[in-house]
């Protein structure tokens, strides 16, 4: 217990610092990215996938295939749908990193939030183990700010959290992207 608690102190010192958790290949590294790179500033949007991607530790020119997919509609007014795809989960101490690229479609391609292309709703992803009737949710210290994480709409862009780690012998679980979405179903999960 106490190991795990000194593991997660020392994952969430390492991601407050502004280290980025993950490598492009997928290894810890001592990168200086900062959380908010993904943060793309007025002017810089031709480099926005490429921040939020390597803050994400995805490399941009050859990312990896979706584990997981689902475009859901937007109440938003220049946002018409939002593809969500799941393209990481990885086992790191007792978490479980997840990256995700997000892709708008809509009007113009106006700077736009993660915040944004969720129609103005926070994205609070649960993994939902229906077999142990358990949800898990993300470990909020661990992740970037979805308001400040920003592309041009149309262009990817890439987002990490992370989850708890699963009971051993869980196979898939559903995810659920936020509250009144649909959930994707029997996402595979990582096996030792």
């Amino acid at each position: 217990m106490r190991t795990r608690a000194v593991a997660l102190a020392a994952a969430t010192a390492t991601a407050l610092s502004g280290c980025s958790m993950l490598s492009s290949d997928g290894d810890s590294s001592g990168s200086s990215e900062s959380s908010e790179s993904g943060q793309a500033s007025e002017g810089e949007s031709g480099e926005a996938t490429t921040q939020t991607a390597l803050a994400a530790g995805i490399d941009p020119e050859d990312p990896p295939k979706a584990i997981a997919e689902g475009t859901f509609k937007s109440s938003s007014d220049d946002v018409s749908s939002t593809k969500i795809e799941l393209l990481k989960l990885q086992p790191k101490d007792n978490v479980m990193l997840a990256v995700f690229r997000f892709t708008g479609d809509g009007r113009g391609n106006a700077e736009t939030s993660v915040y944004d292309l969720m129609g103005k709703r926070s994205f609070d992803p649960v993994l939902i183990d229906l077999k142990n009737l358990e949800k898990y949710t993300t470990v909020d210290d661990l992740s970037p700010s979805p308001v400040y994480t920003k592309a041009p709409l149309g262009d990817p862009m890439y987002y990490f959290t992370a989850f708890p780690l699963p009971r051993d012998g869980v196979e898939a679980m559903d995810l659920r992207m936020a509250e009144q979405m649909g959930a994707i179903e029997d996402v595979p999960m990582p096996q030792s």
